[in-house]
């Protein structure tokens, strides 16, 4: 059976795109204005309309489990898993960053693998990657792990210090021997344990001038992951971010560039299908003149 990585590359070189819709669609009443669905529309049925808008030019759909937990939602995102897969030759992958004790994260690993997903997204706040990776092979679903967010709350977060084992290899500079014992920032440990227990992925947010993100932290976590792990890059679009940096560090089609609202919403609240296709295109074509360059 294929893995994760070999579906997402045969996905980019059937669509000749390293596009990733992303499915995270603000209900009305979340207040999200021009950045949010409509009032009184059908969920479902303006999803699935994006869905095969953006099809053509996105080679994965990403979609965020916190925004469909209404009534029948789950069923409606399995659905459409199921349909990105069959039907439009998109690898889906489940955006729902489970950050609990080992017993609920392979839970929701199961769950996603049960309802279609090709791969789903975690933040082991436990600590416990290595047991979530585990989980992962056990019920052949690609696992993709938090490192590097683009929020400005998570500058602290990554430059705080942790704890890392004498054995593993840091480079000198990088590490801090607080009270005997060697520490590396948390992010480097992030990419580092990504890589050693064999995850598929790790979640970085684009660079901008307008986020914490540094082109030297791009290529130091790429120098502490495997070549072949592969990055979902946020943050695209409608935040901002900087896609180019990216493919300095790694292989053209080893990055899974994640667009939402900027697909989903590029007219506001009611862009037309052909508006969601007009955007998707305009993406994919920018990826490949970046990646390609």
């Amino acid at each position: 059976m294929a893995s994760f990585r070999e579906k997402w590359l045969a996905a980019v070189e059937q669509k000749n795109s390293v596009l990733c819709a992303g499915l995270d669609p603000a209900e009305y009443d979340l207040g999200r204005e021009e950045e949010g669905l409509p009032d009184l529309v059908d969920k479902r049925e303006w999803s699935f309309r994006y869905l095969e808008a953006v099809a053509p030019y996105a080679a994965a759909l990403k979609i965020n489990v916190n925004y469909w937990k209404d009534r029948d939602d789950m069923r409606t995102a399995e659905e459409l898993a199921d349909f990105a897969a069959a039907e439009c030759g998109m690898v889906p992958i489940d955006d729902s960053k489970p950050a609990d004790i080992s017993s609920t994260n392979e839970a929701a690993i199961f769950y996603a693998k049960k309802k279609g997903f090709d791969a789903i997204t975690i933040a082991t706040f436990a600590g416990n990657l290595e047991a979530a990776a585990e989980q992962a092979r056990r019920w052949d679903i690609g696992l993709i792990s938090m490192c590097l967010m683009s929020n400005p709350e998570y500058e602290d977060e990554k430059n705080s210090w942790k704890k890392v084992n004498v054995g593993d290899h840091y480079e000198n500079s990088d590490v801090n021997v607080i009270d005997g014992v060697p520490h590396v920032r948390q992010y480097l440990k992030l990419a580092h344990d990504a890589a050693k227990y064999g995850l598929d992925g790790i979640v970085i947010g684009a660079p901008s001038k307008k986020n914490h993100i540094t082109e030297s932290e791009l290529q130091k976590v790429r120098q502490y992951s495997r070549d072949d792990t592969l990055v979902l890059l946020l943050g695209i679009g409608a935040q901002g971010g900087e896609a180019s940096a990216i493919w300095k560090y790694s292989d053209k089609d080893n990055v899974i560039v994640n667009v939402g609202r900027a697909s989903m919403f590029p007219k506001g609240s009611n862009s037309a299908p052909y508006q969601q296709a007009e955007a998707a295109r305009h993406y994919q074509k920018m990826l490949n003149e970046l990646r390609n360059v």
